[in-house]
């Protein structure tokens, strides 16, 4: 067994053909499937492929507040507009993956398993708790990457942009755990909530902002909350 092998339901759910669960010993129609396992090595399963909510703080909080701490050292105020300006840019960054990198459209096999590990899994389970946030096998390479891209584009501001980036980062995070399993009774995290259950549920193709609608505004693909392309939709072939 190689370490990064799939299990086999896996490779089904990405097909678009896993099995039911079994009817119980009651006879009882069985629930739908909530989760399942991804990687056959259960070490890799358990410690790299999935995530409790609160981790992301944990792995990086330490870099925000060490990046403003040093930021301000040396800029003074300055540290604030590179905080917000890497901010931004991961607001910018989180619409152009989950547009135009979780949702491609795969054309073989091959692809339908990389879609299915990329976004596929989270429409499928998504209200999987331990796989809302993203795992260590897939944040960790991609913030030591960006370290090494800020640190050759920005130079000696890189730090403060760094801890923008990786705050909007947990910000994206938290924000997405929370429009799943939190229910807010009104306010933005009602406004937020359902307009991320629309997305699921309602427009795939839009609404692809999850910390806010802005990059949708600005890429033509935000839609109102009153507005329901797939009723529509059935009202058209009506």
């Amino acid at each position: 067994m190689h370490l990064l092998d799939l299990t086999e339901e896996c490779l089904a759910a990405a097909e678009g053909n896993l099995a039911p669960l079994p009817v119980g010993p009651d006879g009882k129609k069985p629930r739908a499937r909530t989760r399942i396992q991804v990687f056959k090595n259960t070490f890799i399963e358990r410690w790299f492929a999935q995530a409790h909510p609160i981790t992301p703080g944990v792995w990086f909080g330490w870099l925000v507040a060490w990046g403003v701490w040093s930021g301000a050292q040396a800029f003074g105020l300055g540290v604030l507009p590179l905080f917000v300006a890497g901010f931004m840019i991961t607001t910018l960054i989180e619409y152009c993956l989950h547009r135009w990198l979780f949702h491609f459209v795969p054309k073989n096999q091959k692809e339908r398993v990389q879609h299915f590990l990329l976004h596929g899994y989270h429409h499928e389970f998504m209200n999987d708790p331990m796989r809302l946030v993203l795992p260590p096998i897939g944040i960790w390479p991609v913030a030591a990457i960006f370290a090494g891209v800020w640190f050759a584009l920005f130079g000696s501001y890189w730090f403060p942009i760094y801890a923008g980036t990786v705050a909007g980062y947990v910000a994206y995070d938290w924000t997405h755990y929370y429009t799943h399993y939190f229910n807010p009774k009104g306010g933005v995290g009602r406004w937020l909530k359902r307009y991320h259950m629309l997305h699921h549920h309602d427009s795939p193709n839009h609404r692809y902002g999850i910390t806010s609608p802005l990059w949708d505004f600005v890429f033509g693909t935000y839609l109102p909350l009153n507005k329901m392309v797939r009723q529509a939709g059935r009202h058209a072939a009506e």
